[in-house]
């Protein structure tokens, strides 16, 4: 299952098929069905991908870094140092 973006519009409430992906969510993608329908999250989310600078690139990996902290809603970088 691929994840969602949190500025996507959730499915349509009054559609019983537009939620049938739920039938196969973990607990985390629960977690993140509520995540990312919160207000402020979405707020704070948005602030930290404007301010995202694209630092370097390693083989398929793009090490993104942004001054917002996410930390407090359980979403977790890991810091990398320089080589």
């Amino acid at each position: 299952m691929m994840a969602r973006s949190p500025n996507a519009n959730p499915p349509d409430w009054r559609n019983e098929k537009a939620y049938a992906y739920t039938a196969q969510l973990t607990r985390r993608g629960w977690a993140w069905e509520f995540l990312r329908r919160n207000p402020e999250f979405r707020h704070q989310l948005a602030i930290a991908i404007q301010q995202a600078m694209c630092s370097e690139v390693r083989a398929a990996l793009q090490v993104i870094r942004s001054a917002v902290d996410l930390s407090r809603w359980g979403i977790l970088f890991r810091r990398f140092r320089k080589l």
